[in-house]
């Protein structure tokens, strides 16, 4: 029994002194290609979203309307702007699997110039058909404030193996109306967190001490 305590212990410790991985589900989340290779983008107005370079202050469709978008993750990110009620979509297909749970994230940002205008504009993430999380609104004091990087994270828990849709709907509501930039949309399935594995492993090596134990005094009954 103290030598299978040993083990678990000398096993636990190497466990945790290893990070947590977590396996990457979406391309290209951080658009450093320079443009949306891996996504789908669907447009109905005159101005689709577009990749743009931080720090530069050139106009639609290369940056934000003569605004410099301070960097997010990397050089790139993604500009949503539309003075239309028709939404942009920008989507990728990521496989999953049924009943596992997945972490969802990506920075959002406003730009001064699209806040100043007189309409409000919205962003929502999907996975299908469903909406996870809340809406984001920007244009108004009760919305996001502009100028400024913001992150949203939601968790989302598969409801059939295979692909699925994940994509953010971005609506201006009204003509002129405020802007996103997105960056660093990301989706993983975490593996379970070293003390996680270290418990298992101990309860897995208890249990499996206390069966070789009870063998022994039963040959000897």
């Amino acid at each position: 029994m103290t030598k299978a305590i040993f083990m678990i212990g000398a096993a636990s410790a190497l466990v945790l002194s290893a990070p947590a991985m977590a396996t990457e589900l979406v391309a290209n989340g951080s658009f450093e290609t320079g443009n949306t290779s891996g996504w789908k983008v669907t447009s109905t107005s005159g101005t689709a979203p577009q990749v743009i370079a931080y720090g530069q202050a050139s106009g639609y469709p290369t940056g934000a309307f003569g605004e410099a978008v301070p960097a997010g993750t990397g050089n790139f990110g993604l500009l949503f702007s539309s003075d239309t009620a028709n939404p942009d979509r920008l989507w990728q297909m990521v496989n999953v699997v049924k009943d596992m749970i997945y972490t969802i994230s990506f920075d959002y940002y406003v730009p001064l110039n699209g806040y100043s205008n007189p309409y409000d504009a919205t962003l929502a993430l999907f996975a299908g058909n469903t909406q996870l999380g809340s809406t984001i609104q920007t244009g108004s004091a009760g919305g996001a404030a502009p100028q400024q990087w913001y992150t949203f994270t939601t968790n989302y828990t598969a409801t059939s193996n295979g692909n699925v849709k994940l994509g953010l709907q971005f609506n201006g509501l009204g003509s002129t109306a405020a802007d996103f930039v997105v960056d660093n949309i990301s989706m993983t399935q975490a593996v379970p967190e070293p003390a996680t594995w270290a418990m298992m492993i101990a309860g897995f090596g208890i249990a499996g001490a206390s069966l070789r134990r009870r063998k022994t005094v039963l040959s000897f009954a």
